[in-house]
């Protein structure tokens, strides 16, 4: 639902009107993410590991905020809550995953890949 208008040499935006001469054969994303909800998507994996059933088939992602995602069933994005706070406290940088489908978080406190406040972090139910 969300059309980007580049505007020429002027700031891009977006819109909810459909531009002239978009070509027939593209597919339309399964989830959208507006930037009044945050500053950029960090891509992910949909998880396919064993720790954290609830998630199976799950595509995870982050915001650059520090807030974390999966998509559900129905593609409906829902939030990942840390204890009592809404954030991780941390800005997502980067996802890996193991052999065994289980996922990582590579995140700091500085939202640059500089510095010396990288963690690599394991998303585990206890937690």
């Amino acid at each position: 639902s969300f059309f980007f208008v580049p505007n020429g040499d002027e700031p891009g935006f977006v819109t909810n009107v459909a531009p002239a001469g978009i070509p027939g054969d593209l597919v339309d994303p399964v989830a959208e993410y507006d930037h009044d909800e945050g500053t950029a998507v960090i891509g992910g994996f949909v998880y396919r590991g064993a720790a954290i059933p609830a998630l199976q088939g799950h595509y995870v992602f982050g915001e650059l905020s520090g807030r974390l995602f999966h998509l559900d069933e129905d593609h409906s994005i829902l939030e990942f809550s840390f204890a009592d706070r809404e954030q991780l406290g941390l800005s997502v940088l980067g996802f890996g995953q193991d052999e065994s489908g289980e996922l990582y978080l590579m995140a700091n406190t500085t939202t640059t890949p500089f510095g010396t406040t990288g963690v690599v972090l394991r998303l585990d139910p206890a937690e």
